[in-house]
């Protein structure tokens, strides 16, 4: 497992200093449909469907756009995770088959991640493609970069590629009763583009990102929702990094998702108290964090969001949680005494940041 980041980081060589022009006014944003990996005009069925596929080399990447269009199906109702949940499981590998986007995590709480964790951009919820429909359609942004190129991925090497999986779902759990649905998934690669040398008067030009020195890893971990009235412990084991911010999702034993934890939500790590919450407290906080990003002061049913990252356009937030392999990260709560169909589950969903070299201070924290 790689270290946390170091809490007073070294200045990566060569951001931009003097002399050089750095790297983000050198670049542009690039954009080109993804060579291999498209689910072409696939009927789902009664079993899930494999995909996915190597991601185009060059420049760096911030991730890979999913854009999903379907039709055909005419009965049913719409399930409540739909249409983020037309796909059981997605992740982003590694150029050495590691995990960077862990490839067990559903379409539903990837989804959530992109809400929660880059609230700067487009609320996948509300964009124009977004579709809560027996032939659901949506764009999916499996993106390891958080913003200003920290987590972004050197992809220059031909002979080393990224990869992403994809499983799509069973038609039945989109809320499908008649026909299924035909799905086609068109990927793109999102990149930054690699700059020249330097500019058209001779000026050096920075070309790695500062970013690149900090990667981002997102895991999850499942637990079991004890009975109504019964007492919890979610003890996380996915430490060693720093921590952005973390997601529980509250499902019931039918997979329906629901507000089931009580008052008090004890989040501690280690002997420190990081807060013994009323589940309307942590409504408030994401309230507060989130006034400035839209529709991310809304909560769906049955996500927890913790926040651990700063916003400098408002100066508000907190710091990333520095963990350590030895850290005990854990909620505590009760189940409400009034829940039905359980026990349930509650999977944490998790993202992460560290260090592969010198980094930039000023990225930090965000």
């Amino acid at each position: 497992m790689p270290q946390a980041v170091a809490a007073a980081p070294a200045a990566q060589e060569g951001a931009g200093g003097a002399g050089q022009n750095p790297f983000w006014q050198v670049t542009n944003l690039f954009a080109q449909k993804n060579r291999t990996g498209a689910v072409l005009a696939q009927q789902l069925g009664a079993g899930t469907i494999d995909g996915g596929g190597q991601i185009n080399p060059g420049n760096y990447l911030r991730g890979i756009r999913l854009q999903v269009r379907s039709t055909g199906a005419t009965t049913g109702t719409p399930t409540a995770d739909n249409p983020a949940n037309v796909f059981a499981a997605l992740g982003l590998q590694n150029t050495d088959g590691a995990e960077i986007l862990f490839n067990v995590i559903n379409g539903y709480a990837y989804l959530q991640r992109q809400r929660f964790f880059r609230p700067w951009l487009q609320d996948p919820m509300t964009a124009y493609d977004f579709a809560q429909s027996l032939n659901p359609s949506l764009t999916l942004f499996l993106q390891p970069e958080v913003r200003h190129t920290l987590g972004v991925l050197e992809n220059t090497d031909t002979r080393s590629q990224y990869s992403w999986t994809q499983k799509l779902n069973t038609s039945a759990a989109l809320g499908n009763t008649g026909t299924a649905p035909t799905v086609t998934v068109t990927p793109y690669c999102d990149m930054w583009a690699q700059p020249d040398d330097s500019d058209l008067e001779k000026v050096p030009n920075q070309r790695v990102p500062p970013g690149a020195n900090l990667q981002t890893k997102t895991r999850h971990q499942n637990f079991t929702l004890n009975g109504a009235g019964s007492g919890n412990t979610f003890l996380s084991t996915l430490q060693g990094n720093a921590l952005r911010g973390a997601l529980l999702i509250v499902r019931d034993s039918n997979g329906a998702r629901q507000d089931y934890l009580s008052d008090p939500i004890v989040w501690t790590q280690d002997q420190r108290n990081l807060g013994s919450l009323a589940p309307d407290v942590v409504y408030q906080w994401q309230a507060d964090f989130f006034q400035n990003y839209g529709t991310r002061s809304s909560r769906p049913t049955g996500v927890y969001p913790f926040m651990r990252f700063f916003s400098p356009g408002v100066l508000y937030g907190q710091g990333w949680l520095y963990t350590a392999n030895s850290t005990a990260l854990q909620w505590e709560t009760s189940t409400v005494g009034t829940a039905a169909n359980v026990p349930g589950t509650v999977e944490l969903l998790q993202e992460e940041v560290y260090a592969v070299g010198p980094i930039d201070p000023s990225l930090l924290d965000v």
